[in-house]
């Protein structure tokens, strides 16, 4: 196995699980203000929260959760490349699920940086981020040389003309002839 590089290691085992947790704090514990800085315009007045929208987001804080602890906890038990690959293959159709999301915000919402709140610079940047660093891994971005396979040693045949490679006993017989099976003769 060839060791993860520590830039992936600090990324994947500890900066977006742990920047993962806080968007579920957020959702658990504070979801007006979740709801304020996704989108201040729709977000609930002095009525608070309906109560189909708190249980949403207490759904969407547990996946929060469940999307934490599986990068980090699976991730740090192997150093399995081929586990590594799959797991990450999985998060980056996540991210680009959460960017697909966000569309109801509009276009501009994607790139406009200068509008961006801390909820957007989650929603966006740390997605991009996270997206970004994926494809390279997947792609092998800093993982070193592959492996080269050694090549086959190529044994070669000399024929000398001064030496001769048979025994006297075997005479001119070809391989074939010293090759037969006596057949047993039975009276």
């Amino acid at each position: 196995m060839a060791p993860i590089p520590l830039p992936y290691i600090a990324f994947f085992l500890w900066i977006e699980p742990i920047s993962t947790l806080v968007g579920a704090y957020y959702a658990w514990l504070k979801p007006e203000t979740y709801l304020q800085l996704t989108h201040a315009a729709s977000a609930p007045g002095i009525l608070g929260l309906p109560t189909a929208t708190n249980i949403v987001l207490r759904q969407l804080g547990n996946l929060y959760v469940a999307f934490a602890i599986n990068e980090a906890l699976v991730l740090r038990a192997t150093s399995d490349l081929r586990v590594w690959r799959t797991l990450l293959l999985g998060l980056l159709i996540a991210d680009f699920g959460h960017l697909y999301s966000c569309f109801p915000l509009g276009l501009k919402s994607y790139y406009d940086v200068a509008n961006w709140n801390e909820m957007a610079y989650g929603n966006y940047l740390f997605v991009y981020c996270g997206a970004f660093t994926r494809i390279c891994f997947l792609l092998g971005v800093g993982m070193g040389e592959p492996k080269k396979a050694k090549p086959k040693s190529k044994k070669s045949v000399r024929i000398s003309d001064t030496v001769s490679s048979s025994t006297p006993s075997q005479g001119k017989k070809t391989p074939a002839h010293n090759n037969k099976r006596k057949k047993n003769k039975t009276p």
